[in-house]
């Protein structure tokens, strides 16, 4: 099984005139641009991030938080070398600080599955479950009701690059005890019903 062997970490640097949330859209947003490019350009969809302080309380939903430190796996270390953090960030580089290229080794201690998390709406579930058993969209949203309700993740603000319009990229991080090999999208995650894993202590 490939395994994710290198990383970078990546600190946001606190500022008390800029909040933590609008470093990390602008952050996001260019290695969003970044991992699509060595995707296109490379054929590498095997990069993959995690979020080291990551929190979700799902009793207590506003102590959900992203913390400030970002790692970027890859299978090898020209693939980093490939997406240049340093040079795709360096208009950043008053906002965050990005440490070298270095190998995982035996530093994890577990692993987790990050998840551009998206919840579909309640009348959209209802919809295709009417369509897909063949029952009253009455009795399909009886049976949504009984689902589990939206979680409540931390987020970031995203911009689209083709119609410029603001979205919000939630996060659902989980851990995992055994690693799972893959390929991620374009934001380094995980859809909903995939589960590749990266590193993580």
């Amino acid at each position: 099984m490939s395994q994710l062997t290198h990383f970078q970490e990546i600190t946001l640097i606190p500022d008390p005139d800029i909040a933590p949330y609008f470093i990390w859209s602008k952050l996001f947003n260019q290695l969003h641009i970044a991992l699509a490019d060595v995707k296109n350009k490379h054929n590498i969809d095997s990069i993959g991030v995690s979020f080291p302080d990551y929190h979700y309380d799902s009793k207590k939903e506003q102590s959900s938080k992203l913390g400030l430190k970002l790692r970027v796996f890859a299978l090898s270390q020209k693939d980093l070398e490939t997406l240049n953090l340093a040079k795709r960030l360096e208009r950043l580089t008053d906002y965050v600080h990005i440490k070298g290229i270095k190998e995982v080794g035996d530093k994890a201690t577990g692993y987790v599955s990050v998840h551009r998390y998206r919840f579909k709406p309640a009348d959209m579930q209802a919809e295709s479950l009417a369509n897909k058993l063949g029952v009253s969209y009455e009795d399909a949203m009886a049976t949504v009701n009984k689902r589990a309700p939206e979680k409540a993740v931390p987020y970031i603000q995203m911009r689209s690059q083709t119609n410029h319009s603001n979205y919000r990229l939630r996060v659902l991080q989980l851990p995992f005890d055994t690693p799972k090999a893959g390929n991620f999208n374009t934001y380094g995650m995980n859809g909903m019903s995939d589960h590749v894993t990266v590193p993580h202590w």
